[in-house]
């Protein structure tokens, strides 16, 4: 096998496609790794951020960038990283882009100080956006057939594992406190996988690059990333800036910069240039609808993860590492579902993606019933039915919906297609991380005093049993609404409201550890039942999602047997 191919990998054509070789099958495990260890870090950061808060005595702004820095410079990279990977080859810059990773991990895993990691975390962001989609690359134009699907279903089941994975790994890293290094083994474990990647990449991957060799439109890069960032900065900045009118203003400009963009791509495509996106891919086949699924998966699937996190350690108290093993059902039903979508996925085709939204809805309907009956003595246990129905729906869907979106792209065009195509996934993800965020932590301010309140006749029989004096009690029941309410709007959940330290201390001053006791219980029992019914309602979001996915799975061709892979 030659060391560069020249051309399209393989002619229309339903014909058998030659089986990969051993070669191959290793390469694609190497990448397989890399894509693992990137991924992990979009979540992994999630459960460490109290430990990086504590110790670089960081902002809660900057902890924030922190988590939404490196998904900002990852999605704004993604094109023009898949672009770099058509010129010059995707081994080459998935090599660069892993061995930049593991650089700047080894940064994050060395910073002082908050200002220091929020910017090296851009920098990774970057890093990764030049490796992710060689990965797709790679495999699209390595694999034929059946074998790519098996391929992209390897691919969506470490895709899904190692968002599902990174609260587990995080908890696990902090808990175990390797070498003393706390929080940061969860960037410095990033450096012998990338070493391993990159060195693995180079002996076992075969190098592609398109025969055209288009050149790099950097007019068209700035502009596109420009439109990426007007989209993705604010929806992530939203809350935390209460959607004032600059978030709106910046996500206005967000289309005329888009419309430019477009236009300059075209103009540049009829000139004879190369542009950044390859516009043919969008005309008479079914990549354009493809996105508008894969963004509606995605925008279901990041928003999840996110606000269970909160849930189960903002509401119910719960440590990172058993934060991380309530993903662990999750885990195991989307390994199991990945490798029942893999033998179906040339056989059913799209069928199988609407199989997994349907299941996927059923997952969150079953997690809804169980808030509803124990919301205030939720267990691993008791959350393991609904993880692992809303596992199984998110294998049979991340396993196959990289297939279903590149049925048909360009041989020629692979990186710039997975480029796209990752930067809407990514886009999917700020837009409904920013929807069901509003929506769960809308509710949770909005509805504080009603649930507050809603509770009280308990507090006050239980007052009145202590002997407590009407006017303190009246007192003690003011306090508790107004420290609810201000600890259920608070930017940072973990920091103590001024209201809740007065109630406390007036507690304490009555005299009686029992007033304490109750005030304490009534207090934690209000926001378990508070927190429980905002998830509930809040899954709505996901359950409409993913009938949306259901019906426009409908507008894509159905492809079955070896017309899922061979398209080009």
């Amino acid at each position: 096998m030659s060391d560069v191919s020249t051309g399209a990998p393989a002619p229309d054509s339903l014909a058998e496609p030659p089986a990969p070789t051993r070669r191959a099958w290793l390469g694609l495990a190497v990448i397989l790794l890399a894509a693992f260890m990137e991924l992990l870090d979009v979540t992994v950061v999630t459960v460490a951020s109290p430990e990086i808060q504590t110790s670089l005595d960081a902002s809660y702004a900057q902890i924030q960038w922190i988590l939404a820095g490196y998904q900002l410079t990852f999605a704004t990279g993604l094109v023009a990283g898949g672009r770099l990977g058509d010129i010059y080859g995707c081994r080459r810059i998935f090599v660069y882009g892993v061995l930049s990773f593991a650089v700047t991990s080894l940064l994050c895993g060395v910073a002082t100080s908050g200002t220091m990691i929020v910017v090296f975390r851009l920098l990774q962001g970057l890093a990764a956006a030049l490796m992710f989609p060689q990965v797709v690359s790679i495999i699209h134009v390595t694999f034929l057939g059946k074998h790519r699907a098996a391929a992209f279903g390897a691919l969506g089941g470490v895709t899904g594992l190692a968002g599902i994975a990174g609260p587990l790994v995080g908890g696990a890293l902090i808990e175990l406190d390797l070498f003393g290094t706390d929080w940061r083994a969860i960037f410095l474990i990033n450096i012998p996988i990338g070493l391993l990647a990159a060195v693995g990449a180079h002996m076992l991957v075969t190098e592609w690059k398109s025969e055209q060799r288009p050149g790099l439109d950097l007019r068209g890069a700035a502009l596109g990333t420009a439109a990426v960032t007007l989209v993705i900065f604010p929806l992530i900045q939203g809350r935390d800036a209460g959607w004032a009118w600059w978030i709106w203003a910046l996500l206005a400009l967000s289309v005329p910069t888009l419309f430019v963009f477009v236009r300059h791509q075209r103009a540049l495509e009829r000139g004879g240039g190369s542009p950044v996106i390859d516009l043919a891919l969008f005309r008479g086949g079914s990549f354009g609808v493809g996105l508008i699924v894969q963004f509606m998966c995605f925008a279901g699937v990041s928003a999840f993860f996110l606000v269970l996190a909160v849930e189960l350690q903002a509401g119910y108290g719960w440590s990172a590492l058993r934060t991380g093993l309530a993903f662990l059902p999750i885990a195991f039903g989307t390994g199991m579902a990945s490798g029942i979508a893999i033998p179906l996925l040339p056989k059913l085709g799209k069928i199988v993606l609407q199989i997994g939204a349907v299941v996927m809805g059923l997952g969150m309907a079953a997690l809804m019933f169980t808030l509803h009956q124990y919301p205030n003595d939720l267990t691993f246990w008791k959350l393991t039915p609904a993880g692992i129905v809303v596992g199984i729906g998110l294998g049979m869907i991340v396993t196959t919906v990289n297939d279903v979106v590149l049925a048909e792209a360009v041989g020629p065009s692979a990186g710039s297609a997975a480029g796209v195509q990752a930067t809407v996934g990514q886009a999917g993800n700020a837009v409904g991380v920013a929807v069901l965020g509003a929506i769960f932590f809308g509710l949770l301010s909005g509805n504080a005093t009603s649930a507050a309140q809603d509770d009280m006749p308990h507090f006050r029989d239980g007052l009145r049993q202590l002997a407590v004096s009407t006017q303190t009690a009246e007192s003690l029941e003011r306090g508790m609404v107004t420290c609810f309410a201000d600890q259920a709007s608070a930017s940072d959940p973990g920091k103590l409201q001024q209201s809740c330290t007065a109630l406390q201390t007036e507690a304490g001053q009555s005299g009686s550890p029992a007033v304490v006791k109750l005030v304490n219980a009534t207090l934690n029992e209000t926001k378990q039942q508070h927190f429980s019914d905002s998830m509930r309602t809040s899954l709505f979001y996901e359950v409409a999602v993913y009938v949306l996915v259901f019906l426009l799975v409908f507008l894509l061709p159905l492809r079955r047997g070896l017309q899922a892979g061979t398209a080009h």
